[in-house]
């Protein structure tokens, strides 16, 4: 199954998007081997997370009115936010995936969300800190996840904020609520 999912999104990606969608496997297996994680599903979840990136704007917008109602009208023009959310529908659909950890890991990879589970953060923080990847703070925020994964994205979600605000960019709602719940003392999983 996994060399048909590989296959399948070699074939739908650019080489350049296929490349990053395998070094977020590797980051997730790796998380999920620290985090007692069944490596299998992460590496789905990672192979399949941009599985609709590239996808036309007006495909993305058609499948999650369809799909969420109203619930994304606010952030309809932008791919980097619904082609996480297409793309749970979609691997369902057409690549047969029914498990709902996977589903929602793919779904909220750009996002998250409150409550998004151990698995979920795993393959949100893995897009984030790919070995590819190069922005101001990455290498701190890679560092803080191997001692702590739930600082390392709190890292994260503080440097995406402050970078989202000063360019006077779009904030989606659930951002700001998984940080929030990370920041909660006792919180529960």
């Amino acid at each position: 199954m996994l060399e048909e999912i590989r296959k399948a999104v070699e074939k739908k990606l650019s080489k350049k998007r296929f490349k990053h969608t395998l070094e977020v496997e590797k980051m997730a297996v790796k998380l999920a081997k620290r985090h007692g994680i069944d490596e299998e599903k992460a590496r789905i979840a990672a192979l399949l997370h941009d599985y609709c990136k590239e996808d036309k704007l007006q495909e993305l917008q058609e499948i999650c009115r369809e799909n969420y109602g109203n619930l994304l009208e606010d952030y309809m023009d932008m791919n980097e936010i619904l082609h996480g959310f297409a793309a749970a529908v979609v691997v369902k659909k057409e690549l047969g995936i029914e498990d709902e950890e996977i589903l929602e890991a793919i779904r909220y990879h750009t996002v998250g969300r409150r409550g998004l589970s151990i698995f979920g953060r795993i393959i949100y923080i893995a897009d984030g800190i790919e070995e590819d990847r190069r922005y101001p703070g990455v290498d701190k925020i890679r560092e803080l996840v191997k001692e702590n994964l739930d600082a390392g994205i709190l890292y994260e979600l503080n440097r995406k904020l402050k970078y989202l605000i000063e360019k006077d960019g779009i904030i989606h709602l659930n951002t700001l609520d998984m940080r929030n719940w990370l920041l909660k003392p006792g919180r529960q999983e």
